[in-house]
C-alpha cells in the first residue's frame, strides 16, 4: 500500500516505468475509489489512526454476533431453572386442594422441608462452576476475550461489592443467579393468592434458595430479602414490617395474603 501511495512521486523521478502504475487496476477501473485510498493512506501515514478505524463495519458486526453467542448460551444454561420456576405461580392453585390439606395454619415453620422445585433449582445452580471452569482453565486466548467482551443480562445490583467482574465464571455464575432470584420475584408476585400454609412453605423454599447463594459466595437480592421478610410477618405486625419496604411490593405480598394494608 505504502508503494501505492509513492508511485505518482516516485515515477516523476525516475525515466522507467512504475510497475505499480503499470499494474494498477483500482486507478484504471474505479478513479473515486483509489482516490479515497489514497486520502486513508496518506491520513493513516501523517495522522495516525486516531479513533477512527478502518475496520469499523466488520468489527461492529462481530460485536454483534459474539453478543448473540453470549445471550444463546446464557438462554441455554438458564432453560432448566426457567423450567422450574414456572411452575411458582400456579402451585398454589393446584396443590391448594391436595396435600395442602394436610397442614395446618399453625404448623410450626422448622416442620416444613423445601419442595422438590427449589432444591432442583439448588441442585443445579451448585453444580455450574464444575461446568464453567474448564472454560476459564484452558489457555485460549479468543475463547476469554470473546467471554470478556460479551455483556451479560441481570447485571450486578448498584452498590453491590463485584469482584466477580474479574473471574470470567464468576461473572457468568452471578449472573445466573440474579436472574434465577429476578425470575423467582417474578413468579411469586404471579401467584393468584397465599394461604397461611403456602405462605410459611414459600419463606421455607426462599430460605433454602437463600442458603444457596451463600454457599456460592453470592448475595440474595434485595427483593427477594424484602419478599420473604414480608412472607414471615405476623398480619398483626405487616405494617410495621413494611414500613421501612418499597411500597409497591409491600401492598402485592399484602394483597395476596389477603392482609388489609
Amino acid at each position: 500500500l505504502a508503494g501505492i501511495q509513492e508511485a505518482s512521486s516516485a515515477e516523476r523521478k525516475s525515466a522507467t516505468k512504475n510497475p505499480w502504475q503499470e499494474y494498477n487496476y483500482l486507478q484504471r477501473g474505479n478513479v473515486a475509489e483509489y482516490n479515497n485510498l489514497m486520502e486513508v493512506l496518506y491520513s493513516l501515514k501523517e495522522k495516525g489512526t486516531g479513533n477512527s478505524s478502518l475496520l469499523a463495519e466488520p468489527r461492529s458486526a462481530l460485536i454483534r454476533l459474539n453478543q448473540q453467542a453470549n445471550q444463546l448460551a446464557f438462554d441455554s444454561v438458564f432453560l432448566q431453572i426457567k423450567h422450574q420456576l414456572c411452575l411458582v405461580s400456579k402451585m398454589e392453585t393446584h396443590g391448594a386442594a391436595g396435600i395442602g390439606e394436610s397442614y395446618t395454619e399453625d404448623l410450626p415453620t422448622f416442620s416444613l422441608s423445601p419442595q422438590e422445585y427449589i432444591t432442583n433449582i439448588g441442585q443445579y445452580l451448585m453444580s455450574l462452576p464444575l461446568h464453567l471452569e474448564p472454560f476459564v482453565t484452558q489457555e485460549d486466548s479468543a475463547l476469554e476475550m470473546a467471554l470478556h467482551a460479551g455483556k451479560l443480562p441481570f447485571p450486578p445490583e448498584q452498590g453491590d461489592d463485584i469482584p466477580e467482574l474479574d473471574n470470567t465464571a464468576d461473572y457468568w455464575l452471578g449472573s445466573i443467579a440474579r436472574a434465577t432470584m429476578q425470575t423467582y420475584c417474578d413468579a411469586i408476585l404471579l401467584i393468584p393468592q397465599l394461604t397461611p400454609r403456602f405462605t410459611k412453605q414459600l419463606a421455607t423454599d426462599i430460605d433454602y434458595l437463600s442458603n444457596v447463594m451463600d454457599a456460592l459466595g453470592l448475595q440474595p437480592s434485595r427483593t427477594l430479602q424484602h419478599i420473604v421478610a414480608l412472607l414471615r410477618a405476623k398480619p398483626e405486625d405487616y405494617r410495621q414490617t413494611a414500613k421501612l419496604l418499597p411500597r409497591r411490593l409491600a401492598s402485592t405480598i399484602a394483597a395476596l395474603r389477603s392482609i388489609d394494608y
